[in-house]
């Protein structure tokens, strides 16, 4: 500081003087306008005072009054606006006996609130992304803590920072993240989805598909067939320059149609002229022809022999080029050899094993392969070989059987089972990889066209009272089940679409486009009555875990029960809540093609697995429930 203040006294000392004015001149190491410099006095330090989160608060609250003001808003100068903000924070009746804050020190004050806050807002949303089932609000910000410490290296302590501004929509459109984008977060519109007409989606094309459709050429077949062309169009064009050479050499005076024959030949020998080719000669280039390696050229002093050659030429040209066509042209191979399988044999084999008298094996292990018994297989076989084309045995041209409805089924359901792939089943049952998709998907849709208004259906009255008994009985009336999701992995899912099913469809988003709420919604729900700690309620319930809204409709555990009280409803909760997660289990289980990442590359085809699955095992729980152990209603 001393060195600095010599040098500043150095350059006074060194100015012109002007001895004609009035002002005096200063000689002396002191400026006109300094005071005597105490030294061995040491300077006064201040005292770094931090802030508290009720002083962050405060500010933070004056910066948004102060932004959405209706007059001025932000549209003023800067220094104008943070006095105004400095006014309001010294005057708020919260800080009364505090000392009172400097405008640097609010502004730099709001600079690291705004940074901290709009880093760690990206941070809450990649853990809010990736919530998954069974978490609550507390375990998501436990994960966006951890982030932020990962990605920059410290702890945020700006929460209660965060709660105040995360909300405000003034804060929310304005703020500028580290990197200069803008905040990419989406905001809810509200779609009438009845009014909304979607077409099918198809599938995008490959990567591959695309570079080979632009880089096509054409093959060795087209070429030669333009070029039979060009010798057609060249012939044509010196069979009229020969007419027209005739009638200029002719002396008598020309007839009106030999005059305006005369006219049109000369008019296309301009227009021909212009596009490029010169006056008097033409020339003409094949390739792959050995006859002719240059060109010929015709004046209008041809004789008439030189005419008869010149045919001669053009015609040994367009037979050696139709023959070279002709022979490139190759009969087309099949693409697949025909493999004798002895579909017959699959049957017999088939019959002998499961659906004989004495069939080989047992009806338990015919459960086991087959997910269920043998009465209601055969009554699903016989139901789709009734109403379905595709699964009735017919004979082919030569009057051979084809392959049997036993047969299609059993390689459906094996598909279904295990999630094996479609030529697994070729040994034992014979038919092709191509016919197994072929049964998988016709056996999906036979399903749910058969048995989906049945097994599939809306809760009747019957249903509903049956689930209120049941949910009364474990200690919750008014409960009609849980509501719960489960992920199913598409494998094939093309690039173009990994956005929307790649870790985005979680429990809340799947809510949203789920129409199980719909009739709650359109006040259609079914009405009921039951008593809770003396209140009269009227709606049905669900119970969820911690990660749905906090909807009326949704029951939802406690995260960390104090009392007793709320520790033995958080346990009671979580266990009947179990059912849900039992089910999934159950399902996957039962059809390994659910369990197991799906490789079907259709979208709805890969729906109508998923539903036919649930109508079989609906089936299955109806056809066995006599053997469950039930509850006593």
């Amino acid at each position: 500081m001393n060195d600095t203040t010599g040098y500043v006294n150095l350059l006074y000392s060194q100015c012109s003087v002007d001895l004609e004015s009035s002002e005096p001149a200063w000689f002396g190491s002191q400026g006109p306008g300094e005071s005597p410099v105490e030294y061995g006095v040491e300077p006064t330090i201040k005292e770094r005072r931090k802030w508290s989160p009720r002083e962050d608060k405060i500010l933070i609250s004056v910066w948004l009054n102060t932004s959405k003001d209706a007059v001025v808003s932000n549209d003023q100068k800067a220094q104008n606006f943070w006095k105004r903000i400095l006014d309001y924070y010294n005057a708020s009746p919260l800080l009364v006996g505090t000392l009172p804050r400097e405008l640097r020190q609010c502004k730099q004050r709001w600079a690291r609130i705004n940074e901290q806050v709009s880093k760690f807002v990206g941070c809450y949303d990649v853990a809010l992304r990736e919530q998954r089932s069974g978490q609550n609000d507390d375990d998501v910000m436990k994960a966006a803590l951890d982030n932020f410490c990962d990605a920059y290296g410290y702890k945020f302590n700006l929460e209660h920072g965060w709660r105040e501004l995360r909300n405000d929509q003034k804060w929310c459109s304005t703020y500028v993240s580290k990197d200069g984008g803008k905040d990419k977060r989406k905001h809810v519109v509200d779609v009438d989805r009845e009014d909304e007409v979607r077409e099918p989606e198809a599938r995008p094309m490959g990567v591959k598909a695309a570079k080979a459709a632009g880089k096509r050429k054409k093959n060795d077949t087209e070429e030669e067939m333009s070029q039979l062309q060009a010798i057609l169009e060249m012939k044509d064009k010196l069979q009229k320059q020969k007419i027209l050479d005739r009638l200029l050499a002719k002396r008598d005076p020309l007839s009106e149609m030999e005059s305006s024959l005369k006219l049109k030949l000369m008019a296309e020998m301009f227009s021909s002229n212009s596009q490029g080719r010169s006056h008097g000669v033409m020339k003409v280039v094949v390739p792959h022809v050995s006859q002719v390696t240059g060109y010929i050229e015709m004046s209008s002093s041809s004789s008439y022999e030189f005419e008869e050659r010149l045919d001669e030429v053009f015609d040994e040209i367009f037979e050696d080029t139709f023959n070279n066509i002709v022979e490139a042209q190759s009969i087309p191979q099949r693409t697949r050899a025909y493999v004798e399988r002895n579909r017959e044999g699959g049957h017999d084999r088939l019959w002998n094993d499961y659906f004989s008298e004495d069939c080989t094996f047992t009806p338990h292990l015919f459960r086991r392969r087959f997910r269920m018994n043998k009465e209601l297989f055969l009554r699903i076989v016989h139901g789709l070989s009734e109403w379905f084309p595709f699964f009735q045995q017919r004979r082919d041209a030569t009057g051979r059987l084809g392959l049997s409805p036993l047969q299609k089924c059993t390689a459906a359901i094996r598909m279904l089972a295990y999630g094996s792939a479609a030529d697994t089943v070729d040994e034992y049952l014979r038919l092709g990889e191509s016919t197994a998709l072929s049964c998988l998907h016709n056996f999906t849709d036979g399903i749910i066209q058969l048995f989906g208004e049945e097994y599939l259906r809306v809760p009747t009255p019957e249903d509903l009272q049956r689930l209120l008994d049941i949910g009364e009985k474990r200690g919750f009336p008014g409960m009609v089940g849980s509501i719960d999701c489960m992920h199913w992995e598409w494998k094939n899912c093309p690039t173009a679409w990994k956005g929307q099913y790649a870790r985005t469809l979680n429990d809340i988003n799947v809510l949203d486009r789920s129409p199980v709420f719909d009739d709650i919604l359109e006040g259609r729900a079914p009405r009921l009555r039951y008593v809770v700690n003396g209140h009269m309620y009227k709606l049905a319930y669900y119970l969820t875990d911690g990660i749905y809204p906090k909807w009326s409709t949704f029951i939802q555990s406690i995260t960390l029960p104090q009392s007793p009280k709320q520790e033995l409803f958080a346990k009671v909760q979580e266990a009947a809540r179990k059912d849900v997660e039992r089910a999934f289990g159950v399902l996957q289980a039962r059809f390994g093609i659910v369990k197991n990442p799906v490789r079907t590359l259709d979208k709805e085809k890969i729906g109508k697995i998923m539903r036919a699955c649930i109508i079989l095992h609906n089936m299955i729980v109806e056809n066995e429930r006599d053997e469950y152990i039930g509850y006593d209603i």
